[in-house]
């Protein structure tokens, strides 16, 4: 029974992990703050342009 709720909460968190990172794809975000490609600026903190 503890491999169930294991295996469910795990699916719950790997959903939200994958429709986090399709909607900084999406948007044009990052996660790289901090990182060294970003010269220590937050890359995900840029304005986005509206839809239309």
């Amino acid at each position: 029974m503890a491999t169930f709720i294991v295996a469910a909460v795990l699916a719950v968190a790997l959903f939200f992990a994958l429709r986090h990172i399709y909607r900084n794809f999406h948007e044009g975000k990052s996660d790289c703050c901090g990182a060294s490609e970003c010269s220590g600026s937050c890359c995900g903190c840029h304005s986005v342009p509206e839809k239309k």
